[in-house]
Parts: C-alpha cells; structure tokens; sequence
C-alpha cells in the first residue's frame, strides 16, 4: 500500500479519518506548502488517514494549523452487480446504469470518489441487494482504487 504524505487540519487529523478532497481555496495557491498540503491529492478523491506526524505548520484556512499525515486511498462501499462481485478481482469500474435518482441505494450505486474507467481490486463482499428498482442483482463490496 502506497502512502502520500499531505496536511490536514490539526482537528481533523485523527487515524482512521475519511475525507474526500474537494480541491484548494484561492488563498491556498501562494502557500509555500501547497505541493505537500494540495499538489499530492486528487480532487474528488476519498482518502483514509493512517498515519499521523507530530509535525504542524501554520495555516490560513485552519484555525489551529495543520498536521502532516500519511494517507492512502481509502476503500469505497460499492454495489456491483453480482456476476461482476468476486473477490481479489481487478476490475474496470463502470457505475451501475440507473435513472431513478431517488432510490435509496444510489449513494452507493453511485459512490464519491470513483469514476467510470477506474481500475480497482475487490476487497472484500459485503451484503446483497434485494429491490433494485432497475431489476438489476446487486452486491455490495469494498473496492480499493488502484492509481
């Protein structure tokens, strides 16, 4: 597992912690730590911290600083469908195809973090899906991207 090295706030700096990154401010562009903090992350990424450094700095966004931390991609809850859902399979990712938005499952359906042609790996299998208003047979499972 490859760890990137980046900042988050020291309150948010706890092993463990999720966070999808969701970009820069504009203040955060003349930073001198902007390639640590910012240029190691992609934007609408999710990220698991698991390691944290007793290193803080100063910053213009966070109140009380930033820490650096190690991060991985974190796993992402996903429904696949059930033919598709082996473990230990790297797979292409491709959404689930589905025009009712207001389906209970579409958070996971259609999960942050991953895009349409994203190589992952099954993690592991977790639950099926029973009433999928697409009359699709769904299985929900821990994908891991691969960059």
């Amino acid at each position: 597992m490859t760890s990137i090295l980046t900042l988050v706030g020291v309150k948010q700096a706890k092993k463990g912690a999720k966070f999808v990154h969701i970009g820069h401010a504009e203040i955060c562009e003349n930073c001198e730590l902007y390639k640590v903090c910012i240029g190691n992350l992609e934007p609408r990424r999710v990220y698991e911290i698991i390691d944290i450094r007793n290193i803080e700095h100063p910053c213009k966004i966070h109140e009380d600083g930033v820490r650096v931390v190690e991060v991985t991609y974190s796993n992402i809850r996903v429904a696949l469908e059930a033919k598709q859902a082996m473990p230990g399979a790297t797979i292409t990712y491709s959404p689930i195809e589905c025009d009712f938005y207001d389906c209970p499952f579409i958070e996971i359906c259609k999960p942050s973090g991953l895009f349409e042609g994203d190589k992952c790996i099954i993690e592991n299998l977790l639950e099926k899906i029973d009433g999928c208003r697409a009359g699709k047979a769904l299985r929900v499972v821990n994908l891991k991207f691969l960059r």
